[in-house]
């Protein structure tokens, strides 16, 4: 497994997330242009909970999957670093390392961006030259 290569697909989604979370928390890029349809995001409820509203529904789920974009390429960097034999000789860990990007390129393909597709593609790309340089 070439860890170079797994570093740099993973540095991919640890770009992303910090960078969504960024554009969450520092920018409107997120959010509506209409300034009704905001006004109404705001106001509107959850059907979860009494208290809450749509709108912390909706930062709490970008600031989640940001999350999740670096926590994945945290683990596989950690994994790759400390424990190299670990990552190489488990199916199941190199399943994920390929069907987690493989999920978000559909995801990006599907709901969100061409961009985020596109690094997400360049990310599978790496990470499945990272697995074939055995």
């Amino acid at each position: 497994m070439d860890t170079t290569l797994l570093i740099l697909g993973c540095a991919i989604f640890v770009i992303l997330g910090i960078g969504h979370a960024a554009l969450l928390l520092f920018s409107t890029k997120l959010d509506p242009h209409d300034p009704v349809l905001m006004a109404h995001i705001k106001r509107g409820k959850v059907g979860l909970s009494a208290t809450g509203n749509l709108w912390n529904a909706i930062q709490g789920f970008h600031l989640s999957h940001s999350l999740g974009m670096v926590l994945f390429g945290w683990f596989y960097t950690t994994l790759a670093l400390e424990s190299p034999a670990a990552l190489q000789s488990s199916v199941s860990l190199n399943l994920g390392l390929l069907l987690v990007p493989a999920l978000y390129i559909y995801l990006a393909h599907r709901f969100w961006f061409r961009v985020p597709r596109n690094c997400f593609v360049v990310a599978l790309g790496l990470l499945l030259l990272s697995v074939a340089y055995r």
